[in-house]
């Protein structure tokens, strides 16, 4: 397989999961860790380091009981994978930028529940038939992962929730951003803390 092939090939993987596993070591990882092997100024110890990083990151990551952290990590290998950055890299200074944003974003996300109910609400008013909200862009999300969405919200990360979109024609109703506003707006306007209120009523339950 020339080297062009193999990129092609890396390529195509790039919107679906790569496994987490090191034993063994996936396919598409050993091809893309020798691809990078053979760039230039590469050698066989970037291939070396390189799976030792992978798997460094699969124990990390079967060793994570977070739902959405380990969604994050998933993101970040497939985006391992695509070249763009060195792999080592990506699986280590990459993955910790991503988890940081990740935490920053979710302390300042209001509840799954009322994303769903408050962005639901504007997306029917536009007509679910040929409306649909998709994930926020993440920049270890694939272009190809972005998923229609009909209200579940607590599918997704905080950033995703946060960049959460519905596409109108040539305009962009950016619900991951509007839904906070109406929020804090409420909020502010009726004294109440929407978080507080979620916390009571899952106690009544």
């Amino acid at each position: 397989m020339s080297r062009q092939e193999l990129i092609d090939y890396l390529r195509k993987l790039s919107n679906k999961d790569v496994p987490i596993t090191d034993s063994p070591v996936p396919d598409a990882v050993n091809k893309a860790a020798r691809l990078q092997a053979n760039g230039p100024s590469r050698s066989e110890d970037d291939y070396t380091s390189t799976l030792q990083a992978w798997s460094a990151f699969c124990q990390r990551f079967h060793g994570t009981k977070n739902k959405r952290h380990r969604t994050v990590m998933q993101q970040v290998a497939n985006f391992a994978l695509t070249g763009e950055m060195g792999i080592a890299y990506v699986l280590t200074t990459g993955l910790e930028q991503a988890l940081k944003a990740e935490r920053r974003a979710r302390r300042g996300l209001y509840p799954n529940a009322l994303y769903s109910v408050v962005g639901d609400g504007i997306a029917a008013g536009l007509n679910w038939k040929s409306i649909n909200v998709q994930t926020g862009a993440s920049p270890y999300r694939m272009s190809g992962e972005e998923k229609v969405f009909r209200g579940r919200y607590e599918d997704w990360t905080a950033t995703e929730i946060l960049g959460a979109h519905i596409e109108i024609g040539k305009h962009t109703l950016h619900v991951g951003t509007t839904v906070p506003k109406i929020l804090a707006a409420l909020e502010d306007r009726y004294g109440i803390d929407f978080k507080e209120l979620e916390k009571q009523r899952r106690l009544q339950k």
